[in-house]
């Protein structure tokens, strides 16, 4: 039995269901783990993402611990990658043109912002310092959750493809 050549659209989206999970943990391991110890960067008590997770559960009368609001926080995080990257392997699946590609991209970064934004920055009176320095704050300033993501992914996803 011959394997075609273009894989399925389900096959694909499973495939990028797998990436998406590696994504995703990059992503929640950059977010609450990595990314808070980087100079100028702090992470909330209590991300976004798990206060409206815990405010949802208030309402239907379900009251969460820290540890359980946490647990249910990465959880969806994870599903929502695993989601992410099985869409996005389904539109790569078809061999899109660059535009199309770099579209899906953004999409992808941009879907992620939304379940991971930025975490803010430290108020710090602005130094000049050295140049050392200042190359160390440009260097980790492009360093974004959603980016990390999109990067894991595309990155898994061709690995997987292989």
């Amino acid at each position: 039995m011959q394997a075609s050549r273009k894989p399925s659209v389900a096959r694909a989206a499973g495939r990028g269901a797998i990436a998406g999970l590696v994504g995703g943990a990059a992503m929640t391991a950059a977010e609450r783990l990595v990314l808070p110890r980087l100079p100028g960067r702090r992470a909330p008590r209590i991300t976004p993402l798990d206060a409206r997770l815990s405010d949802a559960a208030d309402t239907l009368g379900w009251e969460m611990s820290p540890r359980a609001r946490t647990a249910v926080g990465i959880t969806t995080q994870l599903l929502y990658a695993a989601l992410l990257g099985a869409a996005y392997a389904a539109a790569m699946s078809r061999k899109p043109s660059r535009a199309m590609r770099d579209l899906a991209d953004a999409l992808l970064v941009f879907a992620a912002s939304l379940i991971a934004p930025d975490l803010s920055r430290t108020r710090r009176p602005r130094r000049r310092g050295g140049r050392l320095a200042r190359l160390g704050r440009r260097a980790a300033e492009p360093i974004t959750v959603p980016r990390v993501f999109g990067r894991a992914t595309t990155l898994a996803l061709r690995a997987l493809e292989q």
